[in-house]
């Protein structure tokens, strides 16, 4: 069997179509149920966590892999009414202090310790 030009380069404009749209759908997909997202290195560069807010101001922390990414921590409590934003701070390569300061009653602060998972 010969395949003429014209008919591999159908195959090839197919196969790049589909793998735009794969990557597309990759892209996006992360990003649904999610408003914003804050991205962080560790010191020595060996763990990246992602921190995903959803529309009411509520953190998920992601552990960022190389196709996709771990949800390893979820917020427990219910959301809040305004936008906020969690400080994180690295403890070590592996575990993290995520701390919320609320600016005007210190009584709703809050502070989570998180480890990384390997």
């Amino acid at each position: 069997m010969r395949i003429t030009i014209k008919k591999s380069l159908k195959y090839i404009s197919l196969l790049m179509i589909l793998l735009l749209l794969i990557f597309f759908c990759r892209s996006c997909a992360s990003s649904f149920g999610y408003e914003d997202e804050e991205v962080y290195t560790s010191p020595q560069g060996t763990n990246t966590i992602v921190v995903k807010y959803d529309f009411v101001c509520r953190p998920d922390v992601f552990k960022k892999g190389w196709l996709w990414e771990k949800k390893i921590w979820s917020y427990p409590n219910s959301g809040f009414m305004e936008s906020v934003h969690f400080g994180v701070e690295w403890l070590s390569e592996n575990q993290i202090r995520l701390e919320y300061d609320d600016v005007n009653n210190d009584e709703y602060d809050e502070e989570y310790i998180i480890t990384i998972p390997d």
